[in-house]
């Protein structure tokens, strides 16, 4: 029975884990379209509604389930008649929670966000299981961040959306055929959606300097002038995992160039060609800017003034 419990508390570490790791991946435009056909994806869609709520129930479970394996453990250890048995499970489990709780069941999901599907049912349960503890959590981060959340995410998946192409089902591409005939309609000019207030970096720089300055901007995007040809673009996801030593130089990814004659629908399609969301757009003597998928997209999609 104690064993068991252990299993349990285990997988319960691992689904809280990997869900995480899938709710950043998994693409809200297509739960929504899946959501119409299957019943996993409308039993999941009401529970990721809130990001606040839903990243507090995963916490919230993942601290109850290792502590329930910790206990577990430490049980084994003094029926098996073990000296100190909570401190020797603990020693034994932690190799076992970081690589079957957390590493593993990331990776999992990492591969494909889709997965989380095969989890509605019990994070569903969670959801409501942790209502009491999540809801003023989640009260208290819509307070601090305003209504740009749902904004930036949904930006963010549209980009994505479009992206993707004819891997998703018909039902999924009618819809971005559609959305790219809504962009070509505009026939508005490239120079109006390019990026050009980007913070520039000397190649020496180190990237817990670049850090410093990307923490406090809009978004975590910057540039690295090279000797030929266009910047180089920094990436805060890629800061991220970089030792705080490195130069940038060293983790700044190339960017393509696109032609300045180009309108937006033309470029956007040649974004999609590429498999990129960025590329550099320069009219020599006159003006150069990032062509950014994402923020594109977000000034077709503002409001009317």
């Amino acid at each position: 029975m104690i064993f068991l419990l252990l299993v349990l508390a285990l997988f319960a570490s691992a689904m809280f884990a990997g869900a995480e790791t899938g709710f950043y991946g998994l693409n809200p435009m297509r739960l929504q379209h899946e959501s119409k056909h299957t019943r996993a994806a409308a039993i999941l869609l009401p529970v990721l509604s809130s990001p606040s709520a839903f990243l507090a129930t995963l916490l919230i479970g993942n601290n109850l389930a290792n502590d329930a394996a910790v206990k577990a453990a430490g049980e084994i250890g003094a029926v098996l008649g073990w000296s100190n048995p909570e401190f020797v499970g603990a020693i034994i489990l932690t190799p076992l929670v970081f690589l079957f709780g957390e590493v593993l069941p990331k990776q999992f999901f990492l591969a494909r966000p889709q997965r989380l599907l095969h989890l509605a049912v019990p994070l569903a349960a969670a959801r409501f299981l942790f209502w009491p503890l999540t809801a003023p959590l989640a009260a208290l981060a819509r307070a601090l961040e305003g209504d740009t959340q749902s904004f930036v995410l949904a930006r963010r998946q549209f980009a994505a959306l479009l992206q993707e192409g004819s891997q998703h089902p018909p039902g999924e591409a009618r819809v971005m055929a559609a959305a790219l005939r809504a962009m070509e309609a505009h026939g508005q000019d490239l120079q109006a959606f390019l990026r050009m207030d980007l913070p520039q970096f000397a190649a020496e720089t180190t990237v817990s300097e670049v850090a410093k300055v990307l923490a406090q901007q809009r978004d975590t995007l910057g540039l690295v002038p090279q000797e030929e040809g266009p910047p180089a673009l920094l990436l805060g996801t890629r800061l991220a995992l970089a030792p705080a030593e490195a130069c940038v130089a060293d983790v700044a990814l190339p960017l393509p160039q696109l032609e300045s004659d180009l309108d937006l629908s033309a470029a956007l399609t040649q974004l999609r060609a590429l498999g990129v969301a960025f590329a550099w757009v320069e009219k020599p003597g006159s003006w150069a800017g990032l062509c950014d998928l994402e923020y594109a997209l977000a000034q077709l999609l503002a409001p009317n003034p």
